[in-house]
Parts: structure tokens; sequence; C-alpha cells
């Protein structure tokens, strides 16, 4: 007889609730909004729970060791950075949605580079006013530089390189410095993770080898780029303008974020995975991982 597993859902994770519990029938399921809740209140409607699943609700060290049951996590998202390092420690399985989001992010960026390249936001807010457009640039022939070769960085430069664009990728494994690629392309997209290696990767010697009519772009995370160090480059006319998905913190962010005060700079609310399609993939695959973990580990 097959037995039942304890299962806490504690947010959305992109299907709904219906189709949740009809793929998980036979199993004891919870499914919570815990969105603005505590550690506390957690702990108490948690316990028992051997599969916990999530999408980005941070999951500390406390919580974790407060429930002693917990085999598994499901993380219904690309990162696991907001889940304890301590999971690991304690034997506990953590699986993400990985590349739930890889079409979703790679034509925000294409939409993103070309809104830099042709203005689009301000002749929006210029034809609105009573004004007229300025000149924009063509993206064909124009250097893409690629920073990172995973799946949505290889996604980018297949589109990059459909549009005519000159496409190069750094890499661990590759031959093009990192600086090479900064003073050579007219567009740079980051697609690398939040590691602390990473942190300020970007920083203020790589943003004085841009070229002055070069364009950053950042939908992987906010951290990698000093943002200080990017507001500065801007300001003084070392790189032409950047698109940001991401910040050093999630939206909504402040009236008074630095980057948010600089024409020069288009930014979204960390839409990158926002689309009908991704946020049903990921939900699929936090789905999946549930149903193989209960079919194939023993009780």
């Amino acid at each position: 007889m097959t037995r039942a597993w304890n299962i806490t859902i504690l947010e959305p994770i992109g299907l709904p609730d219906a189709e949740i519990r009809a793929g998980l029938q036979g199993q004891n399921l919870t499914i919570l909004d815990s969105r603005g809740w505590d550690d506390g209140a957690l702990m108490s409607v948690c316990q028992g729970t051997e599969i916990l699943a999530l999408t980005n609700r941070p999951i500390s060290a406390a919580l974790i060791e407060a429930l002693p049951l917990l085999r598994q996590i499901i993380v219904a998202f690309a990162g696991i950075d907001h889940v304890d390092r301590v999971a690991a420690e304690c034997g506990i399985e953590v699986v993400n949605a990985f590349g739930y989001a890889n079409t979703s992010v790679s034509e925000l960026v294409l939409g993103l580079m070309i809104s830099l390249a042709r203005q689009i936001p301000t002749h929006n807010n210029a034809i609105r006013r009573g004004g007229i457009g300025t000149m924009g640039s063509e993206i064909k022939g124009k250097t893409l530089g690629v920073v990172g070769a995973g799946q949505i960085g290889s996604e980018v430069e297949r589109l990059g390189a459909a549009l005519g664009m000159h496409v190069l990728t750094y890499s661990r494994r590759g031959t093009i410095t990192l600086e090479e690629l900064f003073a050579r392309s007219d567009f740079i997209s980051l697609h690398i993770p939040l590691v602390p290696s990473t942190q300020k990767l970007v920083g203020a010697d790589l943003l004085a080898r841009m070229k002055p009519t070069a364009f950053l772009i950042n939908c992987a995370r906010g951290p990698l780029v000093d943002s200080a160090a990017l507001h500065n480059a801007l300001c003084h006319g070392l790189i032409a303008g950047a698109a940001l998905d991401v910040f050093d913190r999630e939206p909504p962010l402040p009236c008074d974020e630095l980057l948010l005060g600089h024409p020069n700079v288009i930014a979204t609310p960390h839409i990158g995975f926002q689309t009908n399609e991704a946020i049903r993939a990921k939900g699929e695959q936090a789905l999946k991982h549930i149903q193989a973990f209960c079919k194939t580990t023993d009780s």
C-alpha cells in the first residue's frame, strides 16, 4: 500500500489549487498563501511536513530546523538562494524549476535591447506631451556581448544572431575575457548566477571599459552590478544607457532608488519570468517534482 506524504504548499506555485489537488490525490496536502507570515506562524502550521513547496518566499535556517520530518523543498522558481544553505547540511533535497523562464527572459532582453536602441519609452512619453521623435540606432550589425553561456544566455545569443548581430560570449571555459567583451560590445546582457564571486562583478572597472555608445542589460540578478558605479557611469556619459529588470532588492522599490531617477535607464519590476506560459511551466515542474518524490522515495 502506497503511503501518503505530508505536503505543504506555502504560496501560489503557478497552477490552480484544483489542479494541484488532482495531481496529488491521496496525499496529505495543505495549500497556503503564507506571503507575509513570519517564521513563528509557519512553524506552527507546518509541523509534520515532509515536502515543502514554495516560489520565492525566504526559508530560514530556523524554519528548516524546526521541521524535523522535512525531506524535500520544491522551489517553483529558477533561483534557490532564498532557501538557507542549512537545508543541504540537514540532508534535505532542494529542487528548483530549471529553465522554466528561458524563453520569457530571453524575449524580455530582446525587447529591452530594441527599446534602448530606439528609445521607445522616451518616445512614448514625448508623443503624449506633444513632442516629436529623436534619432535611434539599428541593432543589426552591432556587437552583442553575452555574459554567461547557460540556457538563457544561449537563447539570447540565438536571438541576437537571428537579427544580424555579432555575438561575443563570456564563460569560464571560453576564450574571450570579460574585459575584452565589455570593451568590444555595443550591448551587454548578463546571464550568470549570483554567488559570492559575482557580487558586484560589474563595477567601475568594467563599466569604464565600455564604449560611450554601449548599453548594459541586466535581467539576471540585481547585485551582479554595483549600482553606485553604474549610476556614476551613466551620469558621466561613460555608457549610453541601461535596462534593468532586477535591482539590489525586490520591487516595490523606494521612490528615491538611485537608478530610477536617471533618464537613460529603462526599468521594469522583475518581470522576466512573468508570462502566462512561464508561470504555468514552473508550476507544472514543481508538481512533477513532488509526484516523482512521492513515487520513488521509500517510506
